[in-house]
């Protein structure tokens, strides 16, 4: 650095000891003083020239410049006239070529480069070098765990839903059919796969289609489990924009719509005249298609699926292999494939007997002659003799391969609810009541079913219906009698939970709590967390149907049916509630219903018919639409028992029979593709290592510390975190009454109201982010106390990191993530590993000169810390290298055989996949280190 010796008009110079004035600016000069103003601060300082504590700004080129307008250039060319610099560069915002004199450069300068920064004495908390190497760790070590966008969902670590979120969301634009029986998880494995894609960067445009009754469900399930927030789309919203003129799906990423909604010929046209990275389609299988009679949602979806990069389609209905409603589902996830329906059926049949093949291998028993020939049949580009059938490790791998060529392996997963362990058992509990008078004379007048499942209807104008409603009586006297369990009431009708909650309000001391559709999500939430609070909470929420919305209560294990529905996907929803895979206790449901009356016909439907209260029902849809009228005129006419309990048997046997085609048509190979096995225990460990509550606790709370953010403790499992006057970069997200966060995904799935903090949190990131993207702690001073060491001697630390600049989609991060080093060398160029724990600021005098004096080996040290630097950051990217062209190579190899025999794969993905090998590898080649920051320590022993 050569030492500037003169002044002149319009120079511009930082303060040595005031770095906090910003960029000044020579006023006047004369023979022995000096006059600058630093704009940033309204402030003027006089120096004596002979021993001015300024310094000259001069950048070079490579560096990057504001201007006082605001627009910034990247410099090309530095050239010097009339004493003045005058830079020169592209604009950032237009691409255009600027000139920047330096009396125009903006006073609040930050120098990015760290021995610029330290040789223009702007100095740091040297605690803030610490930081930062921190922050860099955190972030490759996640980085590196392999599961990035896994870890911050607000979930249960369910094998099952993890593996496919694993296998889906790794892959370059997914299309598949996400098929888990009722109960299973289906809608967290579509949100885990979205949040998956989206955090890695192969995804920003996300639209979702659902019924119409699953909207706010969707809304809710997207925001509590992935913290996504997608905007419903909606009539009113597609006419709040219409005079704009512009296409309203062009102003939000994340759209959340209803079927029928999208269905609109208008909204259609605006949804296809955009792009979209993922269509999201639940309850697909009602979709219908028929090669002669396509539905207008089925053309819609298909019409979507056409200009959406990935497709996610949802459904719980059994597989019906070789029936036209599977085929069409398929039909939208690769057109191009499944184009002919009969040549459909003759792929079905091969698959079938292919999955039958397989059941010796299953059963992990080493399979009979005849069954070896069958397998020979049906797998003829499998050499049998590489295995050795009799051995168990053999025969997992001769099923992973047959899984690999499986052919809709790839495209299906279904999990069934019978093969996956941690379900309760269900215990019903049937109240049967007499009806009292009042409802049997409303009756007379209002006999139609509706009001026959829902007596107090009749009488809603009436508030005392539930001093004579036995029903209520019961649920009372029960809830007082079990004080201390917590339970979940549904009924059909906000009415009807509304009324039991004023009158239970009136007449008991029992802590309840309503939740319902006239509700706002805030209220809703507060609602649920009341619910759920453990001393002081509410014993009961009185709920209306939208109590089955998705939200979690597996908290409580006793449910009470108010009343039944008519659809059994609803009833089985209710139960959801509770009966969910993890649920650690057996469900009890509590069932009143009044006896000789529809009620009663309903609900021996359910218990006898088709086996409902006892176990998860798959067919149970199917069966209410076949028999559909004859349950009707059986509610009708309950005092006809005859005739309704003959439509009970028939249901009965017609559930029975239906099972058994779903048990005989299964297919083993897509079941254990869709389980993973041993794949997904892998996966667990490692999310389990990276979500680490412990050490992610101590690295937030320096981290914390640092920023500014007071983080207090408000119970065993949560924190509150507030901002004040001290905090250096405001973090959204914390509002002024602060924010509750959680550092255990036990305390967040039972809490939903907290913030789950995880590697994956946006919060976490932003506070990482306000650190390495600012100049804190890129240059520093400080003394250290070492009294065996001889006074004055001194070490550099330098931080170097290996971070090269690439598109999110080509996923770097998964072979060469921002990889930092630290390095410490002292006067003699000797590579140290001390540790500076003992250290103390110097005053900016003091460090002014002691920079000053060491300027020149301090320079020539720096430059030897980053040789030492780059030749170990040098193997890392060997090791990338190798990493990345092996596993990608592998993958290209595995996919490009399996396409033989598999027209399931794609070349799209497999040209994706060379593509991205082949810039990965320039990116990686080409990826230098860099100096992020610089520590001079000093000994000083006090």
């Amino acid at each position: 650095m050569s030492e500037i010796q003169s002044f002149h008009i319009g120079q511009r110079f930082i303060s040595n000891s005031e770095a906090v004035l910003g960029l000044g600016v020579v006023m006047s000069t004369d023979i022995r003083a000096v006059r600058i103003f630093f704009p940033a601060v309204g402030e003027e300082r006089t120096y004596a020239k002979s021993n001015a504590h300024v310094t000259r700004l001069v950048l070079g080129v490579g560096e990057k410049v504001k201007h006082i307008d605001g627009f910034e250039i990247t410099i090309n060319e530095v050239i010097e006239q009339d004493h003045l610099l005058t830079y020169i560069g592209l604009r950032g915002d237009t691409s255009e070529i600027a000139h920047v004199v330096e009396v125009a450069l903006d006073p609040q300068v930050k120098l990015n480069q760290p021995e610029k920064r330290l040789f223009h004495g702007q100095f740091d908390d040297p605690n803030w070098f610490e930081t930062r190497y921190r922050c860099w760790l955190q972030q490759n070590e996640f980085a590196n765990s392999g599961v990035v966008g896994l870890v911050g969902a607000r979930v249960e670590l369910i094998a099952h839903q993890i593996h496919i979120a694993n296998q889906v969301g790794n892959r370059y634009a997914p299309r598949v059919l996400l098929a888990d029986e009722v109960g299973l998880g289906k809608t967290i494995e579509a949100a885990l796969i979205i949040h998956m894609q989206i955090i890695t960067g192969r995804a920003q445009r996300v639209l979702i289609v659902v019924p119409d009754s699953l909207v706010h469900q969707w809304l809710v399930e997207m925001l509590r489990k992935v913290n996504l927030a997608f905007s419903v789309f909606d009539d009113e919203r597609i006419e709040a924009v219409k005079e704009s003129g512009e296409n309203p799906f062009d102003q939000e990423q994340l759209v959340l719509c209803s079927q029928n909604f999208i269905c609109q010929t208008k909204v259609l046209e605006q949804a296809c005249a955009t792009s979209w990275d993922i269509l999201v389609v639940d309850e697909a299988h009602h979709l219908h298609w028929a090669e002669n009679q396509v539905s207008t949602q089925y053309s819609a979806i298909e019409q979507l699926s056409k200009i959406a990069t990935s497709v996610l389609l949802l459904t719980a209905t059994p597989d019906q292999l070789g029936h036209q409603s599977h085929f069409a589902r398929l039909r939208l996830l690769d057109p191009a494939r499944f184009y002919d329906y009969e040549e459909f059926l003759k792929q079905e049949q091969s698959y079938s007997e292919l999955a039958q093949a397989v059941t010796p291998l299953i059963e992990d028993r080493a399979p009979t002659n005849t069954e070896i020939s069958v397998l020979k049949v049906v797998v003829p580009n499998v050499d049998l003799h590489e295995f050795d059938l009799n051995s168990s490790h053999d025969r997992a791998q001769l099923v992973s391969r047959m899984v690999d060529q499986h052919g809709t392996g790839r495209l299906l997963f279904r999990n069934r609810r019978a093969a996956i362990k941690g379900f309760p058992q269900r215990i019903t509990h049937a109240v049967k009541l007499r009806l009292p008078k009042e409802y049997a004379l409303s009756l007379l007048e209002q006999d139609d079913i509706p009001h026959a499942l829902h007596p107090e209807r009749t009488l809603m104008l009436d508030d005392a219906w539930p001093s004579y409603d036995p029903r209520v009586t019961f649920l009372i006297e029960w809830l007082e009698a079990n004080n201390e369990e917590k339970v979940l009431v549904i009924c059909a009708h906000a009415s009807t939970a509304l009324q039991i909650a004023e009158y239970m309000r009136a007449k008991t001391s029992i802590r309840h709590t309503v939740f319902h559709e006239r509700m706002s999500i805030i209220e809703r939430d507060k609602a649920a967390h009341f619910f759920s609070e453990n001393e002081k909470g509410a014993q009961v929420m009185l709920c209306s149907e939208i109590g089955s919305e998705g939200r979690n209560f597996q908290f409580s294990r006793h449910l009470v049916l108010f009343d039944l529905p008519l659809n059994p996907d609803l009833l089985e929803q209710r139960i959801g509630r509770l009966d969910r895979i993890g649920q650690k206790n057996d469900i009890n449901l509590h069932i009143p219903y009044f006896e000789n009356t529809a009620q009663e016909v309903l609900f021996k439907w359910y218990q006898e018919g088709l086996g409902a209260f006892d176990a998860t029902c798959p067919v149970g849809s199917d069966v209410y639409k076949r028999l559909e009228s004859d349950l009707h005129h059986a509610l009708a006419t309950p005092s006809d028992i005859e005739n309704w309990q003959d439509v009970v048997a028939q249901g009965h046997q017609l559930t029975q029979m239906l099972k058994r085609q779903v048990e005989e048509g299964r297919d083993r190979l897509l079941e254990i593709n869709a389980k993973g096995n041993s794949a997904s225990e892998e996966v667990l460990e490692n999310i389990v290592s990276a979500e680490n509550p412990v050490s992610m606790l101590k690295f937030m709370t320096r981290l914390f510390d640092s920023l500014g953010i007071v983080q207090e403790e408000k119970d065993a499992h949560s924190f509150i975190l507030r901002q004040n006057e001290n905090t250096l970069f405001p973090i959204s997200g914390i509002s002024d009454e602060g924010l509750e966060v959680t550092y255990k995904r036990e305390t967040a799935t039972q809490r939903e109201h907290l913030t789950f903090i995880t590697p994956d949190s946006a919060l976490v990131s932003q506070c990482i982010d306000s650190v390495l993207s600012d100049v804190m702690g890129k240059s520093s001073l400080c003394f250290v106390n070492k009294p065996d060491t001889s006074v004055g001697a001194y070490w550099i630390e330098i931080i170097a990191v290996l971070n090269p600049s690439a598109p999110p989609a080509l996923q770097l991060y998964r072979y060469l993530p921002a990889t930092p080093t630290r390095v410490c060398l002292d006067a003699k160029l000797t590579v140290c590993n001390d540790e500076f724990t003992n250290i103390f600021k110097v005053k900016p005098k003091m460090a002014n000169q002691l920079i000053t004096a060491l300027a020149t080996p301090i320079a020539q040290t720096i430059t030897a810390a980053l040789k030492v630097a780059s030749a170990e950051l040098a193997n890392v990217k060997k090791a990338a290298l190798i990493n990345m062209e092996y596993e990608l190579g592998e993958e290209i190899n595995r996919l490009s055989e399996l396409k033989i025999n598999n027209p399931s794969i794609r070349q799209e993905e497999i040209d994706f996949l060379v593509k991205q090998k082949q810039q990965l590898l320039k990116t990686i080649q080409d990826a230098e280190p860099i100096l992020d920051s610089v520590r001079v320590v000093v000994n000083n022993p006090k």
